[in-house]
């Protein structure tokens, strides 16, 4: 289940607590795109193998740790990073809009990335 977080200190313990921990960063006042996020987010967690923890967050929550730019396409649309053990090892910046465009697009993205840490990401069909 994707979780909303509401502080800086929250994000920060969520990535600590969490061996794979996404984190997409957008604006909750566009409710449309929000709930976007939501469901897509919830389908790659409930299909992630091992398991990716992911957590929503609006983009004001972070503005004083964001670039001015990544500020914009949180804005906009979605800032999307993956953590291992800590270290960011992905990041996706913005959506494409078509729910599987954006599931393919970042299943590969995520898949290839862990490949150069060994970890051998797998996606069950639901």
């Amino acid at each position: 289940m994707v979780h909303e977080l509401d502080k800086a200190i929250e994000v920060a313990e969520h990535i600590r607590r969490n061996k794979l921990a996404g984190i997409v960063i957008t604006n909750k006042r566009r409710e449309e795109l929000w709930s976007y996020v939501v469901e897509l987010l919830n389908r790659l967690e409930s299909s992630s193998q091992p398991r990716i923890s992911f957590a929503l967050v609006h983009y004001e929550t972070l503005q004083d740790s964001l670039k001015s730019f990544e500020i914009e396409i949180a804005r906009k649309s979605a800032l999307i990073k993956l953590y291992l053990d800590g270290n960011c090892v992905f990041e996706q910046e913005g959506l494409l809009g078509s729910k599987l465009n954006d599931e393919i697009a970042l299943k590969r993205g995520i898949r290839e990335s862990l490949k150069l840490y060994s970890i051998n990401m797998k996606f069950k069909a639901e």
